[in-house]
């Protein structure tokens, strides 16, 4: 997909000039003259760059970058100033600026300067993804788990992965996808809630006449990469013998694509839903992923990383948290897992002013009424709502509400990319 530009200047023929050149570079190109309009257009779609003149009487440069980096830190900003106003762009550097470009400029510097952004965006991001994606705690159980997850990358092997809610599947597949090296190759995930819009029709025409089935369609799709499925446990026996047939007739060329299944359904239950050929073969080799309740060390190993994750993304300094927290954490059951910790995690971040998380906030952390002559009992959390499956428009407000509007962050929450969010609260019409 074509990365987008906005362009927020206020003189009129630089505007032209700009969007005419970035047009001819394949980027998709919206111009405004004051940063009021310029917050319109980013509540309406993702941009991936913005082009800031902070020269011109309507712009005011650091008011906007401030609001920019609550409502979406992942857009890019570069600076364009006058000559005489430098100082003032390179002041918005400290705010969250990525570099600044003064006029006049020549088309190849301007070029130069938006890859170099985008190259350092995509090194932070990838830093960030593969470290927050698969965190190794410690324990045997994790280390077997990850030698197994290794072998399955090296090799590119097919693999069932199962784990209940939260426990890291989505994280398991992009680490499989990190490690096995594609260079070019994609990484594609079918979600099998999407087979109930459309339903696999068996046409009665010749082969040529065949339309291919949403299976074939994202496999296609992932060609010389790695195709992750979703809830394999939901297809419908005519697509469990289509994905058979692509699991055991594959040659391993330049076209091969690598595929990963996930569910939440245990072994016994896959047997009921699964045909006997297909639940044969991805037993056999299937890999369990741990749950988190009650392993105090694991759990002092991811809070540590997500607080980590928190004060980077969050702009906190967050440096200790009150032991009556870690106790609550060490005895609650945790029905979410790993996602669950990282949501409670976020959200007493955001409740957290200064450097040492307090005690008080737990019954934001942990819900409502979750204390019972001093017991910690079944407890409502709101973030398990995030996780409910045909509520997507209820998970995405909760998502925001503890991102306190941040998109980049609500996104995290929810485990998917900004501009999917963005589509998202178009199609439910969510105001922001």
């Amino acid at each position: 997909m074509n990365k987008s530009v906005l362009i927020v200047d206020e003189n009129l023929a630089v505007c032209i000039m700009l969007k005419s050149w970035l047009a001819k570079q394949g980027y998709q190109v919206e111009t405004v003259s004051s940063t009021s309009d310029a917050k319109k257009k980013v509540k309406s779609q993702p941009f991936d760059l913005i082009l800031l003149d902070v020269s011109t009487p309507n712009v005011d440069g650091l008011t906007f970058l401030s609001w920019l980096k609550r409502y979406d830190s992942d857009i890019i900003v570069i600076m364009i100033p006058t000559s005489a106003d430098v100082e003032s762009a390179v002041s918005s550097m400290k705010t969250g600026a990525a570099d600044y470009l003064p006029k006049p400029f020549e088309a190849d510097s301007l070029f130069r300067k938006i890859e170099e952004a985008f190259q350092m965006q995509e090194l932070k991001q990838r830093k960030i993804r593969f470290a927050n994606d698969f965190i190794l705690p410690p324990g045997e159980e994790y280390q077997i788990l990850l030698n197994q997850i290794d072998d399955i990358a090296e090799n590119k092997r097919h693999q069932l992965v199962i784990g209940e809610r939260g426990t890291g599947k989505v994280s398991t597949v992009r680490y499989i996808y990190e490690k096995s090296g594609y260079l070019n190759g994609p990484l594609v995930m079918l979600d099998t809630d999407q087979l109930n819009d459309r339903k696999y029709v068996n046409w009665q025409h010749s082969e040529a006449e065949k339309i291919p089935s949403l299976l074939m369609e994202k496999f296609n799709d992932a060609e010389g990469g790695l195709l992750h499925i979703r809830k394999v446990d939901q297809l419908d026996v005519n697509l469990q013998n289509e994905l058979l047939n692509l699991l055991t007739k594959q040659s391993k060329d330049d076209f091969y694509t690598q595929i990963i299944m996930t569910t939440e359904k245990n072994k016994e239950e896959l047997e009921k839903l699964l045909i006997p050929k297909l639940f044969n073969l991805l037993i056999e080799e299937s890999i369990a992923l741990p749950t988190l309740k009650g392993k105090k060390e694991v759990i002092d190993s991811f809070v540590i990383h997500f607080l980590h994750f928190a004060n980077h993304n969050l702009d906190k300094q967050i440096q200790s948290i009150d032991k009556v927290i870690y106790q609550l954490m060490y005895d609650y059951a945790w029905p979410g897992n790993i996602q669950e910790l990282k949501n409670s995690i976020l959200q007493a971040a955001l409740l957290t002013e200064g450097r040492h998380m307090p005690a008080t906030i737990y019954p934001r952390m942990f819900g409502k009424n979750s204390w019972k002559q001093g017991v910690l009992i079944s407890i409502p959390n709101p973030v398990q709502n995030l996780r409910k499956e045909n509520y997507e428009k209820e998970k995405i407000l909760e998502a925001l509400r503890l991102a306190k509007g941040n998109k980049t962050m609500a996104a995290s929450i929810l485990n998917i990319d900004r501009k999917t969010l963005y589509n998202k609260l178009k199609l439910y019409n969510v105001n922001t």
